[in-house]
């Protein structure tokens, strides 16, 4: 899902609240990668 998201975010859109919380999620278990979650953080 993060990188789903992140090229969202790089593309110009915007987030809906379920995406945003599928990402968190994801980072929260620990299966995202720092490098992930840096793109993520600064998209």
């Amino acid at each position: 899902m993060i990188k789903e998201a992140i090229n969202s975010l790089v593309s110009g859109n915007s987030l809906s609240f379920e995406q945003a919380a599928a990402v968190m999620a994801e980072i929260m278990s620990g299966e995202a990668t720092p490098a992930q979650i840096a793109a993520f953080i600064t998209a």
